[in-house]
């Protein structure tokens, strides 16, 4: 067991600790404006950023919420709008691997080194819901049908192409020719049946950390070894973009059961080592099946949990590129270098202290309400990201990959004297609430600062339980679900479904906000469907369901001669096949 320890720090101190008082977050942010579109990037797709879950299976919420929401805004325009998923047309996809690099291009130097925060718990993206896994092995060591470019778009990979009905409800996979497992063997339809019926199995072990994604799957036919034909129950706008997800990888059913340690892919790297605690070593697939072929010989991920010791790391030369970037106060530095380049992508993922609601303080909405009103948003914006950060008050962010983003930050405003006004009325007074921290994030350790001197304000204190990631994982996340608060980025697109199962580690039990996200993933309007999510996430805001801060902008700090790396975005994935040094 993890000690425990309260924190009880003055505000101004708290502040000071994470620098929140220097002067340097507006400079820091127009020094950065011009980097949000970095010229010659390929088309394959972007890093995202760091650590969750995903939901357990999926039950009937049971109980309405406690107040009926008022007429719904309009969703505040995303910077692009992106298609229905499974259009009510027929479409074709793209062509398949990824594009990369011109063939005439050759990488300087064999080996890329990146740092990154979270270590992978295990290395099966279909198994586990640690985010960094998808990161460092979606679309580099396994593939999926499709996958993601930076702008949430849907293309092909080991579907070539994908044809759909008129009404939606039948999709037809068309798959990419002459591709191998990396053990040699065939890649075939029948991967792809194995592959997604084992993701929807309740009874796989263990079971796939969003099996929800399969939901809406009725059947999946192999008529040949090159074709395969998806029933849906209905019109799923969500279904064929979380394909693109590291849970929908397809794996071998050879390797499948080793994938954990030892995985087997099609992608252009091939698995070289674990050196757990340290680094993940992949090497490049000479016999991969896609036009693009990789330029580097040798990827390394190494595992950097302090942003201080990261930083230092990249001007030291140990290692190449930044790849989860923690340590904000030295961004600008690194701009004004010419040896390094930052790169700036869309904000993305949901920075929010999540709620036990099944606590019995946490169950009266007047409670969180008045959490909510002691929390300050600048101050994490300010004060953590430096300004590279965006404020959001429901369970979506402001990209192109979840276009019925609606800015609900004004539901819930800055008053800790309303705070106070409503613990009163509730009647609880010396409330203390036990925060579940994952010290392997330096978000949550900096936020924890803020968070206790806000609630301190109003009268709250705070019983930091700190903690490893898969302790998280298992006491949080999974198994009993111990816990009061919990600071976490919950970085899944389009995740606002979780809503609807009352057994997701936050408890939230809505039988109509239930209704309304199933009525919208079935909507082919999107006008309509929108309209939809926007009266979700109005109800969410004003149930104060979780306290949702910010949605952090996706940066990565490399050298100047690594070319080819993905501006971060929405995409699961950090891809690597089109990167080399110049």
């Amino acid at each position: 067991m993890q000690p425990t320890s309260t924190i009880t720090l003055p505000r101004r101190e708290a502040l000071r600790r994470i620098g929140l008082l220097a002067s340097g977050a507006p400079a820091l942010a127009a020094l950065l404006a011009a980097c949000s579109a970095p010229a010659a990037q390929p088309t394959a797709p972007p890093a995202q950023a760091a650590p969750t879950a995903a939901p357990p299976t999926a039950a009937p919420p049971t109980a309405a919420p406690t107040t009926a929401p008022t007429a719904a805004p309009k969703p505040t325009a995303a910077p692009a709008t992106v298609a229905p998923t499974v259009a009510a047309t027929q479409a074709a996809a793209p062509t398949s691997a990824p594009a990369a690099t011109p063939a005439a291009v050759a990488s300087s130097k064999p080996k890329v080194t990146i740092g990154i925060v979270q270590e992978p718990t295990a290395l099966d993206p279909t198994a586990d819901a640690t985010a960094s896994i998808a990161t460092c092995l979606r679309d580099n060591l396994y593939e999926g049908l499709v996958r993601l470019d930076a702008s949430g778009k849907i293309l092909g990979s080991l579907a070539s192409s994908w044809d759909v009905s008129p009404d939606g409800t039948s999709v037809t996979f068309h798959l990419a020719s002459g591709v191998k497992w990396h053990d040699g063997s065939p890649f075939t339809a029948q991967d792809v049946k194995f592959s997604w019926e084992r993701a929807a199995d309740a009874n796989t072990n263990p079971v796939n950390p969003h099996r929800d994604y399969w939901a809406p799957v009725k059947s999946i036919d192999v008529p040949d070894e090159s074709t395969v034909n998806v029933a849906l129950n209905a019109y799923s706008d969500n279904w064929l973009f979380h394909m693109a997800a590291g849970s929908a990888c397809i794996v071998s059913s050879k390797s499948a059961a080793n994938n954990r340690t030892n995985p087997v892919g099609t992608g252009p790297f091939k698995f070289a080592n674990w050196n757990r605690g340290s680094s993940l070593a992949l090497t490049r697939n000479d016999d991969y099946w896609g036009t693009a072929k990789p330029l580097l010989k040798d990827v390394e991920f190494r595992f950097i949990g302090d942003a201080n010791a990261m930083n230092n790391a990249l001007k030291a030369g140990d290692i190449d590129a930044i790849g989860q970037v923690q340590g904000y106060d030295q961004l600008a530095q690194f701009q004004q270098d010419p040896n390094f380049s930052v790169l700036k992508g869309a904000p993305a993922g949901k920075a929010m202290v999540s709620i036990n609601e099944s606590n019995r303080s946490l169950s009266d909405m007047r409670v969180r309400q008045a959490l909510y009103a002691a929390i300050d948003r600048k101050a994490y914006i300010d004060g953590f990201h430096l300004g590279l950060a965006e404020p959001i008050g429901s369970h979506a962010a402001h990209n192109d990959g979840e276009p019925y983003y609606v800015d609900m930050t004004g539901q819930n405003p800055y008053d800790p004297n309303k705070a106070q006004q409503l613990l009163a009325a509730a009647g609880v007074s010396n409330l203390t609430l036990r925060l579940a921290q994952v010290t392997a994030f330096p978000y949550a350790a900096a936020y924890t600062d803020i968070l206790a001197s806000q609630l301190q304000a109003i009268g709250v204190q705070l019983d930091v339980q700190p903690m490893e990631f898969p302790r998280w994982l298992q006491q949080v996340f999974t198994g009993p679900q111990d816990y009061d608060l919990t600071i976490i980025n919950h970085v899944e697109e389009r995740d606002i479904g979780n809503y609807a199962n009352p057994k997701y580690y936050w408890h939230y039990n809505s039988e109509q906000v239930a209704g309304w996200l199933k009525q919208a993933d079935a909507e082919p309007d999107a006008s309509t469907r929108n309209d939809l999510y926007a009266k979700i996430q109005q109800q969410l805001a004003q149930d104060a369901a979780n306290l949702w801060i910010c949605s952090p902008n996706q940066l990565a700090v490399l050298k100047a001669s690594l070319k080819g790396y993905q501006v971060p975005g929405i995409s699961p994935s950090l891809y690597l096949g089109g990167a080399y040094f110049a």
